[in-house]
């Protein structure tokens, strides 16, 4: 069968469909995360990532393993979102354009994203072995008898599939698309080697230079989004891949790994404990923080990477005391 040919239009519509899809899964794993009661944990003092290592360690629970198991993909889906807005806005910022995260494009569950078949129902709700199924399924390694892409398909048998179509579009528009001497609108929150502190330094979030500096750059994009999630075939994540810090253990394993962990929790130790969903006098209220702060991200996010404002993430670092509140009154979080 003869390659379907990429186009600019194609290819913007890919990254900007790669951007939702990144979006689309931070509050599907967060409003899991968080309907945990870790122990010592409320409305008011959210569950945190804290090292449990050792059996005789505190603040040890089955609870706070998950959490930290769940918690620790939704930080690299973050980075994830970083990483497809500045692969968009790389090639199309120069040309006017930047990713949405507003009006059709903002991040609906009633249904998997249209362009990748998977026939699963999709809803939000606490840990427990459907909700888990689905998130693994989301994470599923690309399947073997997946085909390589026949250019731009309007349907993808997974997630891993579509990124290999974006990896061929790129290649393929590269040297007609990219303009070194733009200004490309890059924003580096959690990948930056010039920085020691940040989490992940073997490579830059940010692309730009010259064009094969970039291409190198794009390339290493890319290989993140899937070789920690679901182009990830065994449970490790190779190491250039993975944050400095030796004491992110979590991160050392893909999120498939991390999803089939808790699913194998539940399996040997039985339920865990979570929020009842039972309604209370305060949801209404808690439900509409929580809306006003994710539309905030969302406006946010729009204007930082169409180059209008910094990107100011201080919404989604805002938005766990508002999902524990809709949890504790009783309800569960949507979005």
């Amino acid at each position: 069968m003869q390659n379907k040919t990429w186009t600019d239009a194609a290819l913007l519509d890919h990254l900007q469909k790669a951007v939702y899809l990144e979006l689309w899964t931070i509050p599907l794993y967060l409003t899991a995360a968080y309907s945990l009661r870790v122990p010592g944990t409320d409305a008011d003092t959210p569950p945190k990532q804290v090292t449990v290592r050792g059996k005789k360690n505190p603040n040890r629970s089955r609870e706070q393993l998950a959490f930290n198991n769940i918690y620790s993909v939704v930080v690299q889906e973050m980075l994830h979102l970083e990483l497809a807005s500045n692969l968009f806005n790389a090639l199309f910022a120069p040309k006017g354009y930047s990713p949405k995260f507003t009006g059709d494009w903002a991040p609906r569950y009633d249904r998997f994203p249209s362009w990748i078949a998977v026939n699963k129902p999709v809803k939000l709700g606490p840990v427990n072995p459907e909700q888990m199924s689905l998130l693994a399924a989301i994470e599923t390694p690309e399947p073997k008898s997946d085909g390589a892409p026949n250019g731009p398909q309007d349907v993808y048998d997974s997630i891993g599939q579509f990124y290999k179509a974006i990896e061929q579009g790129i290649h393929q528009r590269w040297n007609d698309l990219y303009q070194p001497d733009a200004d490309h609108r890059q924003k580096s929150e959690f990948a930056n080697p010039q920085y020691i502190r940040d989490d992940y330094t073997r490579f830059s979030s940010t692309i730009g230079g010259d064009s094969r500096t970039a291409l190198k750059q794009a390339n290493e994009v890319l290989q993140a989004i899937v070789g920690q999630g679901e182009g990830n075939l065994g449970p490790i994540i190779d190491a250039e891949l993975r944050p400095e810090d030796a004491n992110d253990l979590e991160d050392q394993f893909s999120h498939f790994a991390r999803f089939r962990m808790v699913q194998a929790m539940l399996k040997f130790g039985g339920p865990l404990e979570t929020y009842p969903a039972t309604g209370g006098s305060g949801l209404a209220a808690a439900q509409q923080q929580l809306t006003a702060g994710f539309t905030s991200l969302l406006t946010a996010l729009e204007k930082g990477y169409a180059g209008d404002d910094e990107l100011d993430l201080g919404s989604m670092w805002a938005l766990p005391n508002q999902i524990v509140s809709v949890w504790s009154a009783g309800g569960v979080p949507q979005f």
